[in-house]
């Protein structure tokens, strides 16, 4: 992939470089996964929902093996 070259505005060069200062934040994948689904069991038992509860128990409980 190759870069243009482009005249960029002052607000966009300005968040570029502020983008590249901070470091970047690595969150795996598999940690979002699992924190979505947990939230999704807290939602389906506060909503009474014992069928999609027990749904989302299985699958995080296969995503806790797939992690070891």
């Amino acid at each position: 992939m190759t870069l243009k070259n482009i005249q960029l505005s002052r607000a966009t060069q300005s968040w570029i470089k502020r983008r590249d200062r901070k470091p970047q934040i690595k969150v795996g994948l598999h940690s979002e996964l699992r924190d979505w689904v947990q939230y999704v069991i807290m939602e389906a038992e506060k909503n009474k929902d014992f069928t999609k509860k027990d749904q989302f128990l299985s699958l995080l409980e296969d995503l806790n093996h797939t992690e070891e």
